[in-house]
């Protein structure tokens, strides 16, 4: 198989792991043609305790931060040059070997358009496109800017032309043989603004966020005992900006706060990351600055445990309220379930992390004020029992899926 994943392990982020983790299993060698990240030494460590890892020959094009400049807007021309030599070269590599497969990835989209040029020379290669998140309809290149200045919104949306752009999504759905999405949700958000639905559905498969039972980064969240903390903690780790809308939480704390002062000596809650600031405007216009505590982010390593000495961990999904569907699914819920810890998630019914969530027994769901007020007072008073099997998680239980479903057809 030739891989054109844009990026790989051991540099690492949600989209490559999720691409080793797919993989890893198949019976096959795998030569990987990708962009050179930060190398994370933990990860990295973890690798060379995998067999598996040795299938994977990695060939490295240009460096990641400059073909993909999604936080330095000024190397934008160099990303542009860099990322269109990456589907030049793309081809060049794969006529190099003799391959039956090829698969790419959705982030970066460059990847796809590779694919799409590898396709269209070379018809007889399975092409197998994976997706994390749709790019065709996003409704995070319609977030509202009108608070953010004119560079932000000049920068904004020249990044989302260039980096998120519905061609890279298009290219995949119309011509690659299987597409492998992480939900339902998502899959259907995608596929339903093509007219063939039908037919694509067809070449479609469900690839769930999974973990893989050996690696010590994801065996160490199944045993943690019971934090115990004197006021219960109450973790967010990720980004908070867009449609992962916090104005209802911030009014349900806000409510708690003027009913019970004494609620910070029961309950806090921490945020990790980037935040926006009208969001910081409301926290301090509220007074919540000691019940929502907010943080610089932090490594994974650091992460983990955070999530493991925290009593409550917080899911801040993303709000589409009036969709139909909403199709976006936060690798974070796979750890969370590990951890086995009492869950508040800001989501609504429309959400794949809402169905997740319900389907493991939790009740303290939702997003209005009211119902997050009542969620956030049951998480203070039960001693929640968290009970429930992660089989369906387990990695080890989708051996083959991609191959197997690509070659029934």
């Amino acid at each position: 198989m030739f891989v054109v994943p844009g990026s790989f392990v051991p540099y690492n982020d949600t989209v490559t792991l999720l691409t080793y983790k797919r993989l890893r299993d198949l019976d096959l060698d795998l030569d990987v043609f990708c962009f050179r990240g930060k190398e994370d030494q933990s990860l990295a460590k973890q690798l060379q305790k995998d067999d598996s890892f040795a299938k994977f020959h990695i060939r490295y094009s240009s460096d990641l931060d400059w073909a993909i400049p999604r936080n330095y807007p000024l190397r934008l021309p160099a990303g542009l040059f860099l990322m269109n030599r990456y589907v030049h070269d793309a081809l060049k590599e794969f006529e190099k070997g003799d391959y039956k497969y090829l698969f790419t990835s959705i982030v970066p989209g460059i990847s796809h358009i590779a694919g799409a040029k590898i396709k269209r020379k070379h018809p007889e290669v399975k092409w197998i496109a994976s997706f994390s998140d749709p790019f065709k309809g996003s409704p995070y290149k319609k977030t509202d800017l009108e608070d953010r200045s004119i560079f932000y919104r000049i920068a904004f949306n020249v990044g989302a032309f260039c980096l998120y752009n519905d061609r890279y999504e298009e290219v995949a759905v119309r011509n690659a043989d299987e597409l492998v999405f992480i939900c339902e949700e998502q899959r259907d958000f995608t596929l339903k603004q093509y007219e063939d639905y039908d037919e694509l559905l067809k070449k479609s498969v469900i690839y769930p966020l999974t973990y893989i039972p050996d690696w010590e980064m994801y065996s160490s969240l199944l045993d943690v005992p019971k934090a115990d903390n004197h006021i219960k903690q109450a973790v967010h780790l990720g980004r908070l900006y867009g449609l992962r809308k916090i104005d209802s939480f911030l009014e349900a704390l806000r409510d708690l706060n003027k009913e019970d002062p004494e609620i910070g000596k029961k309950i806090i809650f921490h945020q990790y990351s980037e935040i926006q600031e009208p969001d910081i405007r409301k926290i301090r216009d509220y007074g919540l600055q000691d019940l929502f505590v907010l943080h610089d982010k932090v490594s994974y390593k650091e992460s983990v445990a955070i999530m493991k000495d925290a009593d409550v961990l917080v899911l801040f999904d993303t709000l589409m309220p009036k969709a139909e569907c909403q199709p976006y699914l936060p690798s974070k819920i796979v750890e969370y379930l590990m951890l086995r810890k009492p869950i508040l998630g800001i989501c609504d019914p429309n959400s794949p992390s809402y169905r997740i969530l319900k389907e493991y027994g939790f009740e303290t769901v939702g997003s209005k004020a009211d119902v997050i007020r009542r969620n956030i007072l049951s998480i203070i008073n039960d001693d929640y029992k968290c009970d429930y099997s992660l089989e369906k998680l387990n990695n080890d239980n989708y051996d083959k899926l991609l191959l197997g479903h690509l070659n029934e057809r």
